[in-house]
């Protein structure tokens, strides 16, 4: 997948996401952004990504979350820490309109941008969102550095067990391996669960779609239902045989949700 960089220019008016770590397909003036998870990569959004590109912007950067010595000396505290973050990339390569798409902590951090600010985008999707509620696939304790406990802890975040491949379990066993990585992991962790978003909800006034895995454990279906009974007039659609990270466990299915959401957001 290409990665496309800033320009040095817009490098400079950005403070935590690596302009080279910004994943950047398609053409157009109508962007699709798309935010991962705590454990995600914009890797998980690449067949959705390809599916869209021949028609839409896509760009889905790597939030400042993932596997680096001395992540926990960035200090990421707060969930708005995220946010700003984000807004500080939006605004540096010029992206609008667009619509704004995430998978857990990044749905937690679309929600935050689009109801603190009116009109901040033209649409909004959330799979597998965190704000309301989600259990932590490591339980709120440090994990321990074995591969048998990154195994279990993987298949409880997906359904699909294809996808926990040897591959995946060497990598994740390589970050818990690094004692300053966990505490930073437990530390956004944390914030994720304490940050709660009930009566920021009410204010979102823009086309939302929720998609949520049927098999979900981290966030529940009924944590999907919630989120559709607090925002007005959005809608919500269940994915079979996928757990909390829909776009990567079944991309057709829901590039095909996409395909028929993203015209009515860009329709105005």
């Amino acid at each position: 997948m290409l990665l496309k960089r800033f320009s040095d220019t817009q490098a400079e008016k950005t403070t935590g996401i690596d302009p080279q770590q910004v994943v950047d397909l398609g053409s157009g003036d109508q962007t699709v952004l798309f935010l991962h998870g705590l454990f995600g990569s914009p890797h998980h959004w690449q067949q959705v990504m390809e599916r869209l590109s021949d028609r839409y912007r896509v760009i889905a950067p790597q939030l400042p979350v993932d596997y680096q010595p001395g992540r926990r000396q960035h200090g990421i505290n707060a969930i708005a820490d995220l946010s700003n973050q984000v807004r500080e990339m939006i605004d540096a390569m010029d992206i609008e309109p667009f619509v704004i798409c995430g998978n857990s902590l990044g749905g937690l951090i679309a929600i935050e941008l689009c109801a603190g600010q009116p009109d901040y985008a033209k649409g909004l999707v959330l799979a597998g969102s965190a704000g309301l509620f989600e259990r932590s696939p490591i339980g709120g304790s440090r994990p321990r550095p074995s591969k048998e406990f990154i195994r279990k802890t993987v298949t409880g975040i997906v359904h699909r067990k294809e996808l926990v491949t040897e591959e995946l379990i060497d990598d994740w066993y390589t970050s818990v391996s690094d004692r300053d990585y966990v505490r930073f992991v437990l530390r956004v962790s944390r914030a994720t669960r304490d940050r709660t978003v009930e009566d920021e909800l009410s204010k979102l006034d823009l086309p939302t779609m929720i998609i949520w895995g049927h098999q979900d454990t981290i966030t529940p279906p009924s944590t999907g239902r919630e989120f559709q009974r607090r925002i007005k007039g959005s809608r919500l659609e269940f994915i079979d045989d996928c757990g909390h990270a829909p776009n990567w466990e079944q991309p057709e299915a829901f590039a095909d949700l996409l395909d028929e959401f993203l015209p009515t957001c860009f329709a105005e």
